[in-house]
């Protein structure tokens, strides 16, 4: 019999995702959401994402790490971050998600693969 190879739940997760080829990342999406420009405005996306980007920041504070954030990374894409950023996004959006109802109750650490 062939032994398996240990990996931990991070990279379990991954490899699930990789071999049931679930392909969509629900972090990237919300994370790039915009509301409808006719009704809300550009600014309102924007304003999403730098108030998901402070949680971040918040939370890297909270674990002793450097701030992963600038105020200029609002403009950028989710898959324009590194891995660790994207790690701290998914933080940021599942702790977001317990005051309202248009996040999902919980995103996947495994999202900050885009690769997938």
């Amino acid at each position: 019999m062939e032994k398996l190879k240990e990996m931990s739940f991070k990279d379990f997760a991954v490899d699930w995702r990789i071999k049931a080829k679930i392909s969509s990342n629900n972090a990237a999406r919300f994370f790039n959401m915009n509301p409808q420009q006719d009704r809300h405005g550009e600014e309102v996306g924007r304003a999403n994402r730098e108030m998901i980007l402070f949680r971040a920041n918040r939370i890297a504070i909270r674990e002793g790490k450097e701030k992963p954030f600038r105020e200029n990374d609002a403009d950028k894409n989710f898959v324009d971050f590194t891995e660790e950023q994207r790690i701290f996004i998914i933080d940021a959006l599942n702790e977001i998600s317990h005051f309202g109802k248009n996040l999902p109750s919980y995103i996947p650490i495994a999202d900050c693969r885009i690769n997938i």
